[in-house]
């Protein structure tokens, strides 16, 4: 009597690990609540992650969580476009044009534009911004970068070898099908 028993409940929790996965069975999706919703779970997740993670660390440089990306952003591909670096960066315009602004006040990050004699006349197309960052600037990614990474790796580990392998997959496949932002064109 006692292994029914040791079996029924198994099954339920079989059954309770099953009902509690609303993606296992997607059909058309009538059953999704917005908790459910990939979306919604991947913006809660990228929030904690911010919040709990990337903040901690980068408030001991003075950064706020845009600066930081700006910054390395900037690093990685400079001499980068600004158009370039908003779409690639999940930063808004704006948001990016006042980090922007902040970092350049802080002696982080250079612009420059096209010199005047570029240019033909009347060409009324928007002057691009082309960023690089200063010693300074490139001083700071070389003290953040090893503390970033370490983070990182620390929320990384918390995933099996297999569990990152597949993440990074399943990622992938979704940036695929989803596609990215199109560059805009103006600055």
């Amino acid at each position: 009597m006692a292994a029914k028993t040791k079996a029924r409940k198994k099954v339920a929790k079989t059954t309770v690990k099953k009902a509690a996965d609303p993606w296992s069975d997607v059909g058309h999706g009538g059953h999704l609540h917005i908790g459910h919703f990939l979306t919604f779970q991947l913006i809660r997740l990228a929030n904690a992650a911010k919040s709990n993670v990337t903040r901690r660390y980068l408030a001991d440089f003075g950064l706020s969580v845009p600066e930081w990306r700006l910054l390395a952003m900037t690093t990685r591909f400079q001499p980068v476009r600004f158009s370039e670096l908003v779409a690639n960066s999940s930063m808004d315009k704006g948001q990016a044009s006042r980090t922007l602004h902040g970092m350049i006040k802080r002696g982080y990050i250079a612009t420059k534009s096209p010199t005047p004699g570029t240019r033909k006349a009347g060409d009324t197309a928007a002057v691009p911004v082309i960023l690089t960052v200063t010693s300074k600037g490139r001083s700071l990614y070389k003290k953040v970068l090893p503390v970033a990474q370490r983070n990182q790796a620390r929320l990384l580990e918390k995933l099996t070898r297999d569990e990152r392998s597949t993440l990074y997959s399943v990622l992938s496949k979704l940036f695929s099908a989803i596609g990215t932002q199109e560059l805009d064109e103006e600055e």
